[in-house]
């Protein structure tokens, strides 16, 4: 992938609907960092709109700064792969999880010292994924989790969900109500099957660049962004009372001698399923019965 050399002026992305809508203070102290710094500011209206202005200011040689949630960033990271040459990305996180920023990263939870960051803070390589032709920056899985992901995007909705809260109270109601819907599934990394041919059945299959998901859940605690390779966690079909017991344990990230739990690392992650089944990718969920992902080593230079 093209790197840029001569930058223009950098593109700033702000989601209105980040945050429940509150995005006050984000607004007002970006927009005044974004005249001083002679950066154009704009605000989406529309899915997918930031996507297409980051494709469009990557083609022009621009930096990109996002303001918003996963789902943001997402977008974001979409809109400059997709347009085949990097530019430096600055985000300012404002969402409900923030994973990929807080976790991954480790930008600021202040927005004022993420601003300053996404406009002057060191540019590094990080690595991306790709699955099914669309790109994620942090995570994508499969079976419980992304129906739990699917849930919390209309659970979000009521008074008083986000975060920690949203993402664990969710879990426990896809526990106690969609246990049921856990899938089989075969897997395989870099062209070899993971333990035989077989179809398993899982609980999850969650594939990250970096240690967390779900606001918080140190799901692959040892992922590092910047190792040109993915984490993988599968975590076995067990009776639901044995689930609910591991939860805070995953969530924790202290899972890794658990009978159910196998770890790996591959470039190249395969995984079926003979019935249709949830996917999330950075939280954006869609649905199929066959999954090829891999890793795209430094493929975004962001802003830390």
């Amino acid at each position: 992938m093209e790197t840029s050399k001569s930058l223009g002026n950098p593109l700033v992305i702000l989601n209105p609907t980040a945050n429940r809508g509150n995005m006050h203070q984000h607004r007002a102290s970006v927009r005044s960092r974004a005249q001083r710094e002679g950066a154009e500011y704009v605000e989406t209206t529309r899915q997918n709109e930031a996507k297409e202005r980051a494709m469009k200011a990557a083609k022009d040689g621009r930096p990109v700064i996002i303001v918003g949630g996963d789902g943001s960033v997402h977008e974001a990271i979409n809109g400059i792969l997709a347009a085949g040459r990097r530019v430096p990305l600055g985000i300012v996180a404002a969402g409900s999880g923030n994973d990929f920023a807080w976790n991954t990263l480790k930008l600021p939870r202040d927005p004022a010292a993420a601003i300053e960051r996404a406009f002057t803070g060191q540019l590094i390589d990080v690595d991306a994924g790709i699955v099914n032709g669309r790109y994620f920056a942090n995570s994508f899985s499969v079976g419980l989790d992304a129906d739990i992901a699917v849930a919390a995007s209309w659970m979000k909705k009521l008074p008083l969900m986000s975060g920690e809260r949203l993402y664990y109270s969710t879990t426990v109601k896809q526990l106690l109500f969609g246990y049921h819907h856990c899938p089989w599934l075969k897997l395989s990394l870099d062209g070899s099957a993971a333990g035989g041919d077989l179809e398993k059945h899982y609980v999850l299959t969650a594939v990250t660049n970096g240690p967390t998901y779900g606001a918080g859940f140190r799901i692959n605690p040892t992922a590092n962004h910047t190792d040109g390779l993915l984490d993988i966690c599968t975590i076995d079909y067990t009776p639901l009372m044995r689930a609910l017991k591991l939860l805070p344990i995953v969530q924790k990230g202290e899972h890794a001698e658990l009978p159910e739990v196998t770890f790996y690392r591959a470039k190249i992650v395969r995984i079926e399923s003979r019935q249709p089944v949830n996917i999330q990718m950075d939280g954006e969920t869609t649905s199929a019965t066959r999954f090829d992902a891999e890793i795209l080593p430094g493929a975004l230079w962001i802003r830390v």
